[in-house]
């Protein structure tokens, strides 16, 4: 008897419970489950830079990344790689910035007082209708006259080709004569013309008006000469190898 009940009573309860589900199932709803519920996932932490939070790597995706990385060329043996615009660009080290400065090169330092030294002489030189070249080739006549070709060119340090235009220039201008020196024709004499030796007093005063546009003392001066023509000697040195 009472096993009857129970069972009346089980199979009421079971009818009970299958009527709620079929009328859940009618409106649009599912019976809950009674598993576990899911563990929402936590969101990920931003990138303090402001990026996206990037997602685990699966199994495919590891794959496709590796794939790739074997087809990209070496660093070492691949082409050069292009660098990146937005990484900064390094700043030169303090001494290789002194290299870079113009004004400290020795060479532009000559460079430029030889212009600045012609720009001075340039409207004294233009009282007696010489240019600067002319002057020095005169100016070794007035010292010693009626000398060879070769003496010239050794004074001034220059070759035949560049010396021998200007010397002819100076014989039209009536201010020097060319002649064959009879013991050997292939030597060529310079001698002054009576206008060529007047020439000589009009330049008297460009050292006076060098020396006091330079600034410095005679003795100075004159140090600073024997220091720059020493460096000459040595830079002939050097081009020779001698």
């Amino acid at each position: 008897m009472l096993a009857t009940i129970s069972r009346t009573i089980y199979k009421r309860g079971m009818n009970q419970t299958t009527d709620q589900m079929s009328l859940l199932d009618a409106i649009g709803f599912s019976a809950p489950e009674e598993t576990e519920k899911p563990k929402k996932d936590k969101p990920a932490k931003a990138d303090p830079d402001g990026k996206k939070p990037r997602r685990k790597a699966t199994a495919k995706g590891s794959a496709k990344a590796a794939a790739k990385q074997d087809r990209a060329p070496s660093p070492d043996f691949g082409p050069p790689q292009e660098p990146d615009p937005q990484s900064p660009t390094p700043e030169p080290s303090d001494a290789a910035h002194e290299r870079l400065q113009l004004d400290r090169f020795l060479c532009f330092a000559l460079y430029s007082a030889n212009h600045a030294m012609n720009g001075v002489y340039k409207p004294l030189l233009r009282e007696i209708g010489l240019t600067y070249p002319q002057y020095l080739a005169m100016t070794v006549l007035w010292e010693t006259n009626n000398v060879p070709v070769g003496t010239i060119t050794s004074k001034l340090q220059l070759d035949t080709n560049t010396l021998t235009p200007l010397l002819k220039r100076l014989e039209t201008m009536e201010l020097v004569t060319r002649t064959r020196n009879p013991k050997d024709e292939r030597q060529v004499i310079l001698k002054l013309t009576r206008k060529g030796r007047a020439l000589q007093k009009k330049t008297e005063r460009f050292s006076s008006c060098i020396l006091s546009s330079t600034g410095l003392a005679f003795e100075e001066a004159m140090a600073l000469q024997d220091r720059i023509m020493k460096l000459r000697d040595n830079l002939r040195k050097a081009e020779t190898g001698s």
